[in-house]
């Protein structure tokens, strides 16, 4: 074979393969995109399943300060509470000082911590995983059923943000209502109502932290 033919056999050849690389990335992308999702779904429903679980588990033993502590360790392992003390506090966040900020996000988290107690006091509380949503922009969704005796299902909707190899929440919907959406129209009201006063907020947040914890 000549040099001429032997350039064309090559060249026949490597059309080949290129097309053949060309179907295998054609039907194999997708199984691969596929694999990833489910892995993601299943990444999340695990990290939902534990929220879940360690919930039911605040009451488990101990007093009602032990209590307390299980949410706090929930809070710091599983939330980003920082990010959304900045979009639940928003003005009052941004004109806070050093000191402040973090005396807003203490009373963030002790008002998280008895609003999460108060939804699970009721004797027979349970969460369970339900499924997941349509992600909105950054946030993956997914949702919970509570269900307490006697009283109407809740749906809790988690917003969750990839962090490391596990998750973030970022803001929990209740019935379709974002908690921290909630949050800020209240710390905005106050905040506007006593003259753009950090402290006035600081001293609504810790007022309803500190209310006795009676099952909703």
């Amino acid at each position: 074979m000549n040099s001429t033919s032997s350039r064309r056999a090559h060249g026949r050849i490597s059309a080949v393969l290129v097309l053949v690389f060309a179907i295998a990335a054609l039907f194999l992308g997708p199984v691969h995109a596929a694999e990833d999702s489910a892995a993601t779904k299943a990444s999340i429903r695990a990290f939902v399943e534990s929220l879940n679980e360690a919930a039911m588990n605040f009451y488990s033993g101990g007093t009602e300060e032990d209590a307390r502590e299980r949410v706090r360790a929930l809070l710091a392992a599983k939330f980003d509470v920082q990010d959304m003390a900045k979009y639940a506090l928003a003005r009052t966040w941004e004109k806070a000082d050093a000191k402040q900020r973090e005396e807003l996000l203490e009373a963030l988290k002790e008002e998280i911590v008895t609003a999460y107690l108060r939804r699970m006091r009721a004797p027979g509380t349970k969460l369970e995983f339900v499924g997941f949503r349509k992600p909105v922009g950054e946030d993956h969704l997914a949702a919970s059923r509570r269900t307490v005796p006697g009283k109407p299902d809740q749906i809790w909707i988690w917003w969750l943000r990839p962090k490391g190899d596990s998750w973030r929440v970022t803001d929990i919907s209740v019935d379709g209502h974002s908690a921290l959406s909630t949050q800020r129209q209240e710390y905005g009201t106050v905040f506007i109502d006593n003259h753009d006063s950090v402290d006035a907020v600081l001293k609504f947040m810790r007022t309803r932290a500190a209310r006795p914890i009676q099952p909703e």
